[in-house]
């Protein structure tokens, strides 16, 4: 994949940025996909879809299975892509990372254990980490000897970080955090949390703050589970009581956490989840069999089908075009949001196209429509999680589009 500089004359008031991009891919990129798609086909259980396999496994035979497979993985050469070589990565670009992400989705091979390690935590340290930082931490997040959470919402602090209470203070060469996390993915399976505190209560807003790394060891942490409605324990409160962290632990400068964060995030929401519009486009085309091989495939039902088809194909064109504006050196930042906000709701379309198609058949002792059960009750929290639609909306309409923000009406 590489960039074409002339498609039109630069007169011409119909060019885009899209016209710059040639979207084809090398031979030698091709033969990468060949690739990573044989490992996957031989790699994978006999048979394979997560409609077959994850029904019958309880939540600790799934959680050895996902570190296993990961493990597997890193193995293959097919983790840590465009990760340095020093750190444990492949050494190698983002076309890469984007094909192994695509072809992932594509098989439906399972989603990682570890994303707040992988799509957070690694490219936060890559950023800003000191140099032990990055030979300690990164390699373990590779090898899954760490699996990590991530303390950043609170009760009345969910979309809007900055009003979070968790307060880390400074006493010498050790900072004692005290506070509470909730909605915490994976906080009863981690040894590792990557923690936002407030460590200048007199700063505003989103200022003030400071990323630390926490063992889940320390003295001090307390974590209760939280099931959802899919039944599983991905959520949990996390409470932190005199918890002690050594300075050394502290990730950036002090103050300067929630600029590192949001800088890393933007980057990493263009380029890590690409395997979503491929996974997606799978369900889709799942349902769109079922609908068939039961009779209930009406020329409505197929229109739709066909509308988010359409929509899964722009969210791909778009990932794309970010995609080309990294290899160029361009940054993402804000326009992130349009990603996030594109595929949450696409899914939750096609969940209700689930439902529509499965109808009282949504039995969640049933592989196949068990499935399309766990997606429909997940799906509702997509559009809420890492910034609700509400937010991205905001973002997209005053931060790219340069909308006014609306005025406050006077208390």
């Amino acid at each position: 994949m590489q960039k074409n500089a002339h498609r039109c004359s630069p007169d011409d008031k119909r060019r885009t940025e899209a016209d710059d991009m040639d979207i084809t891919f090398t031979e030698d990129q091709e033969r990468y996909r060949a690739g990573i798609r044989t490992w996957l086909a031989q790699n994978l259980p006999a048979n394979w879809t997560e409609a077959d396999h994850w029904p019958q496994v309880d939540e600790d035979a799934e959680q050895a299975f996902l570190i296993d497979w990961e493990r597997r993985l890193y193995a293959a050469g097919y983790s840590g892509i465009a990760w340095p070589k020093a750190y444990g990565g492949q050494g190698l670009g983002p076309v890469e990372d984007y094909i192994v992400n695509e072809e992932i989705g594509l098989a439906e091979a399972p989603e990682s254990l570890n994303t707040i390690g992988r799509e957070l935590v690694a490219p936060i340290l890559l950023s800003v980490g000191t140099e032990e930082q990055k030979l300690r931490y990164i390699p373990k997040i590779l090898q899954m000897d760490d699996i990590w959470c991530q303390g950043f919402s609170e009760p009345n602090a969910g979309s809007d970080l900055a009003a979070i209470k968790t307060r880390a203070e400074r006493r010498g060469d050790v900072w004692v955090a005290n506070g509470q996390k909730i909605w915490t993915s994976y906080a009863h399976m981690a040894n590792h949390c990557i923690l936002l505190a407030k460590t200048d209560t007199g700063a505003r807003a989103h200022r003030g703050m400071t990323l630390f790394i926490v063992p889940m060891d320390t003295p001090g942490i307390e974590v209760r589970g939280i099931r959802h409605l899919g039944g599983q324990r991905h959520f949990n409160e996390v409470f932190f009581t005199d918890v002690e962290i050594r300075d050394e632990m502290r990730i950036g400068e002090v103050n300067a956490g929630w600029q590192v964060a949001v800088g890393v995030l933007g980057f990493e929401r263009a380029t890590t989840r690409l395997y979503r519009q491929g996974r997606f486009m799978q369900e889709l085309r799942s349902l769109h069999h079922e609908a068939q091989r039961s009779g209930k495939l009406t020329a409505s039902l197929e229109e739709r089908m066909g509308a988010v088809a359409a929509e899964l194909q722009l969210l791909k064109y778009q990932n794309l075009k970010f995609l080309g504006r990294i290899m160029s050196g361009s940054q993402i930042g804000d326009e992130s949001s349009l990603l996030k906000l594109s595929w949450s709701q696409i899914h939750q379309k096609i969940a209700h196209l689930g439902l529509e198609v499965l109808g009282a058949d949504l039995d969640e002792d049933s592989a196949f429509a068990g499935r399309f059960r766990k997606i429909y009750l997940t799906a509702r929290g997509e559009t809420i999680y890492a910034g609700s639609s509400q937010i991205q909306r905001n973002i997209i309409a005053e931060r790219v589009l340069g909308l006014p923000r609306p005025e406050r009406k006077p208390a």
